[in-house]
């Protein structure tokens, strides 16, 4: 069974946060320790800035500290961090601060580096192409591949690769022998270009497989790479003949030749629409982005200025004039062109890659290749329940950290049980589970590897689990326990008494008309919508937006301003407190408030109370030990 890698996380920063010696401990619940690290951590991290670190403070943390790991071990108990729903949650914010844990920036550096170094050069290559998709058959994939192989072993020269190219492959490239012309790094498809910069001119690659299915891959030449042109040509299209377009385009060069002004001989003569009226100027271009028999031409020119014979290519005769060249740019300008290039081709995979190779050599990762090829053809001439019950499945197929991997994991993770899987499918399947095995091992010594982000993960963990019992033990027992609210409330009517009071309808609005229309319909309202709509009704839309009113209770005594002697119902008054004319509606003895009034109020003090029921109750089934060494040692430092 495959264990999720954050689920190997979690067990292990649980585990790895309960396992400490005595001096390191500042308490324990039932025996269960609280480490040192791991309170300074919390401490630090919710104290008051210049707050110092002295025997009461941490005390006084510490207890607050004890409740809430009480919360979390009730939270346990229910299983509340079992649930899927909470495990998908925790997931999706571990994902986010393990970034900068467990995903390496230099891994990413050494891929772009590798890329820079790649676009070096150039390549012109042919390929043969037998179309595979992901969904393919077994069958259908050994097929292919002992086809391109058996291919391979009859091809010992370049016209032979192009005869077997236009007879089998599956690629609009056949009809060319398969040439793809001239390309560069991030041009091709990741695994393609792998395949390509590996093999040397002349000779044939190793079988690729691509998502367009396996390539043979034959590289004609190889050569530095030219960088960016920036050209300009006057144009004869080959639709009139040949040879009538050569004509025209000797007759413009001799032209130029005896004087004549480019710009005019353009705007006269060439038959490229786009280019004609702006002195036949082309766009800089780089490999793939004009066509190569007329970069070539391009590329010919010695001299910035100077302009070429005509010079034919696919699409017509060409004058060509060089106006600027411009080679690769160093890496360090380059490096965020290639970053976004890797992130819009989704090749970001290939920055995993440099990290996978990075974590193996750190935990001494080793392979025995030819082990490793012995296991997949003996897997592959059988079923995978077939191989399981055999003496292979005892074998080691790698060996990372101090555990040797047997092929047993590995038969484990393949899906379905009685499949007979090809070789090319099986290798596929191994790569993913090396590249899990891996990952998951990292992300299981994270906590310790990097203390912090240990401490940050049992965090949000436990952060979510509080949320979860405070939820059902307290907020929302105190929301659906009317009863008990309206019993609290009772209890303490004492914590609810204020002074005199008046209810008013407050507006911004400084106009005396509109204030006099709403005083002659003043009537006790009892709620703003009720009133904003007998207003509405009464005075007309457009006037109750101009009031832009709302319902206020204030203390009479906290109305500085308020000369009007004893509040009286109808009245107009300003209070400067709130810049607005205030309409008084209702007068409030001194007293206790009304609930309705009061509710979300009532409501926090309810739950509070029912939190501390509740952690009395945590505390009496609970043995709780505080090592007061420990809290001293920490408050003298």
């Amino acid at each position: 069974m495959k264990t999720s890698v954050f689920g190997v996380i979690l067990l292990v920063s649980f585990l790895s946060l309960a396992n400490f010696s005595s001096a390191q401990v500042v308490a324990t619940i039932d025996g269960e320790a609280i480490g040192q690290d791991e309170f300074l951590y919390a401490f630090k991290k919710n104290r008051k800035e210049n707050e110092p670190i002295n025997r009461d403070s941490l005390e006084a943390y510490l207890n607050q500290f004890i409740n809430f790991k009480l919360k979390v071990r009730a939270a346990r108990a229910l299983g509340l961090d079992t649930s899927l729903v909470f495990q998908n949650e925790l997931e999706g914010y571990i994902s986010q601060i393990r970034k900068p844990y467990l995903e390496d920036d230099s891994a990413e550096e050494t891929l772009l580096r590798e890329i820079y170094a790649r676009m070096q050069s150039d390549i012109n290559a042919s390929h043969i192409l037998l179309k595979l998709d992901a969904t393919a058959s077994p069958s259908d994939t050994l097929k292919a591949y002992s086809f391109l192989d058996s291919l391979k072993q009859t091809i010992g020269s370049k016209q032979e690769f192009e005869e077997m190219a236009r007879r089998f492959s599956q690629d609009g490239s056949a009809r060319n022998g398969g040439n793809l012309g001239w390309f560069t790094a991030m041009h091709m498809v990741a695994p393609f270009e792998e395949g390509a910069y590996k093999t040397a001119p002349g000779k044939v690659s190793d079988i690729v497989r691509s998502s367009f299915g396996y390539h043979l891959i034959f590289v004609n030449d190889k050569r530095q790479n030219r960088g960016k042109i920036k050209t300009s040509h006057i144009f004869f299209t080959k639709q009139r003949g040949r040879e009538e377009a050569f004509q025209r385009a000797q007759m413009v060069y001799d032209s130029l030749k005896n004087g004549g002004d480019w710009s005019t001989m353009v705007s006269q003569f060439s038959d490229d629409n786009g280019t004609k009226y702006n002195d036949g100027s082309l766009p800089w271009a780089g490999i793939k982005q004009l066509p190569d028999d007329f970069l070539d031409i391009a590329h010919a020119i010695d001299t910035v200025g100077e302009y070429t014979k005509p010079k034919e290519t696919q699409f017509g005769w060409h004058i060509v004039k060089l106006e600027g060249l411009q080679p690769l740019e160093p890496y360090e300008i380059k490096k965020t062109e290639i970053a976004q290039l890797l992130k819009r081709m989704g090749r970001n995979n290939l920055a995993e890659e440099a990290l996978l190779k990075k974590l193996k050599e750190e935990n001494n990762f080793s392979q025995d290749a030819e082990s490793l090829n012995s296991i997949i053809d003996e897997i592959s001439q059988a079923s995978r329940s077939t191989a399981y019950e055999s003496e292979l499945k005892e074998r080691v197929i790698f060996t990372h950290g101090q555990n040797q991997v047997k092929t047993s994991a590995f038969l484990e993770s393949l899906p379905g049980f009685n499949i007979k899987y090809t070789k090319p499918q099986l290798i596929e399947f191994y790569r993913k589970f090396e590249k899990d095995y891996v990952i998951t091992y990292e992300d299981s010594i994270a906590p310790e590897k990097y203390p912090e982000f240990g401490f940050l993960m049992n965090e949000y963990e436990e952060g979510l689990l509080l949320f979860e019992v405070m939820q059902r033990k307290v907020w929302d027992k105190a929301a659906q326990d009317s009863l008990g609210l309206q019993a609290y409330y009772q209890n303490h009517l004492n914590r609810y008494v204020e002074g005199e009071r008046v209810e008013c309808l407050c507006t911004n609005n400084k106009s005396e008309q509109l204030r006099s229309e709403l005083s002659e319909l003043f009537i006790p309202l009892d709620s703003l919508p009720r009133a904003k709509s007998y207003i509405s009704k009464e005075m007309g839309d457009s006037k109750t937006e101009e009031l832009n009113f709302a319902k206020r209770t204030l203390l009479v005594s906290d109305l500085a301003n308020f000369e009007m002697g004893k509040p009286q119902i109808g009245k107009w008054f300003e209070p400067s407190s709130l810049n607005a004319y205030c309409l008084v509606q209702n007068i409030l003895p001194e007293g206790p408030q009304q609930l309705n009034e009061i509710k979300g109020i009532v409501m926090s003090d309810y739950q509070e109370e029912l939190d501390s029921q509740w952690i009395e109750e945590l505390r009496d089934s609970a043995k709780i030990k505080i090592n007061k060494k420990v809290l001293k040692a920490i408050s003298n430092r």
